[in-house]
């Protein structure tokens, strides 16, 4: 018989598995006036790894555009708008499904862990009607809570990341550089540099006659030319 240890453990891993996003190089993730580009070194399925903090799925995370991709309409500014109701049923999500529920399985196995089941699940099914509502209200295709909603649902550890999820659905309208500009002048530097690093990764990968490393060679030249404290051109 599975012990509930052993319940707890596998939640967990699972949870932790989802919190892996992975990124182009010099793609991003911007979270409260910040950027995350990934692993410098380690790639999955020829893309960087880069983890959500798995204490903090009530903080919304977006990615920014790949570099030299094409511009789109959607803003960080309207992104955040379309997640903003959620952080409050994230924290919920979280506190119900690793501390709630495991707290019952051990001690109040009954109908105390029943109804902290139900009321988990009845929160899962509120976050993504608001999502769902909040898509719709933006314009937003809705296409991609039909399988994030169905995981949820079947694996209610998935559920807690259920903002960030859905936030990470689509790419807002900015690349690395142009959100780079967004950040507070202590933070642009370290951010420069850190795409700068994913860049020369990127370097290192391409052959030299492919037309992306000349583009990302002059964009490393850019960046090394740039100013501190976020003035000049990036």
């Amino acid at each position: 018989m599975i012990s509930e240890a052993t319940v707890i453990a596998v939640a967990a891993a699972i949870y932790l598995l989802d919190c892996v996003v992975l990124l182009e190089r010099g793609q991003a993730l911007w979270s409260r006036n910040a950027l995350s580009f990934g692993s410098q070194h380690y790639q999955m399925r020829g893309k960087v790894v880069a983890l959500l903090n798995p204490f903090t799925p009530f903080i919304a995370v977006f990615r920014t555009l790949p570099l030299f991709s094409a511009s789109s309409d959607l803003k960080i500014s309207a992104a955040r708008r379309v997640v903003s109701p959620l952080p409050a049923l994230s924290l919920l999500q979280l506190l119900l499904a690793f501390a709630a529920l495991p707290y019952c399985l051990y001690r109040a196995p009954g109908w105390p862990f029943f109804l902290f089941l139900v009321l988990t699940y009845v929160n899962t099914v509120v976050m993504l009607a608001l999502l769902w509502w909040r898509f719709r209200k933006s314009k937003l295709a809705t296409r991609p809570l039909l399988g994030l909603g169905f995981a949820w649902l079947v694996c209610l550890p998935l559920s807690v990341n259920a903002q960030r999820k859905a936030a990470l659905a689509f790419d807002v309208g900015e690349d690395a550089r142009e959100a780079i500009r967004s950040l507070p002048e202590p933070a642009q530097e370290r951010a420069r540099s850190d795409l700068a690093a994913q860049i020369a990764e990127a370097l290192q990968e391409l052959e030299e006659s492919d037309e992306r490393h000349g583009r990302l060679a002059e964009l490393r030249r850019q960046l090394q030319l740039t100013p501190e404290a976020g003035h000049g051109r990036l």
